[in-house]
């Protein structure tokens, strides 16, 4: 997983940042199936595909929306792992991402089906060996969910955040068993 999934350091670009749009904050990487404020796709799915389900527009009420993504990955010893990218199916091979200059930080709500699922959350997966990377990258590593809904933040202070093409992503490897997780609300603020 790691060579799928490295952090990059902060600065070092393949191609110029200048074609980032800028944005107004809070900007939304995904909010609900739908909703016209999505400004990444979950269309990155990565490690055993065959292992994953997404359910956008999933009916559990999360804090902000009405509906949320539901994930299940089902082998018990591989891993996987989705990225919501700008433009879809985009691994660096094409111009865009956004520029969140000014961001603090990056929010998200996050819930367990039964509690202990443990999943890695990132953001600017695309490292300087991509014709067009991203700018910068940070992790939540290995976070244990709970089964109520937890906003979760990524402090984005000192970060080169002039190009994201990789708004969030989510990893995790095989727990010996079935893992059903959901998410909403994630935004940059």
């Amino acid at each position: 997983m790691a060579a799928a999934f490295a952090i990059i350091a902060s600065g070092a670009h393949g191609a110029d940042v200048s074609a980032a749009g800028s944005v107004t904050l809070p900007f939304v990487v995904y909010s609900e199936q739908g909703n016209t404020n999505n400004h990444y796709i979950p269309s990155g799915w990565m490690g055993n595909l065959k292992g994953i389900k997404m359910m956008e527009g999933w009916a559990m009420n999360s804090p902000g929306s009405k509906t949320c993504c539901r994930f299940e990955y089902s082998d018990p010893n591989d891993w996987a792992g989705v990225a919501w990218q700008d433009f879809a199916n985009d691994w660096g091979d094409q111009p865009g991402g956004w520029n969140l200059s000014g961001a603090k930080k990056l929010t998200f709500w996050a819930r367990g089906e039964n509690g202990g699922e443990k999943v890695t959350f990132k953001f600017g997966i695309l490292g300087p060996d991509k014709k067009y990377d991203d700018s910068s990258g940070g992790e939540l590593d290995n976070l244990e969910l709970t089964n109520k809904w937890t906003q979760y933040s990524m402090a984005l202070d000192g970060k080169d955040l002039s190009r994201i093409k990789t708004g969030f992503a989510w990893a995790l490897n095989g727990q010996g068993q079935r893992v059903v997780f959901y998410v909403a609300d994630i935004q940059f603020e």
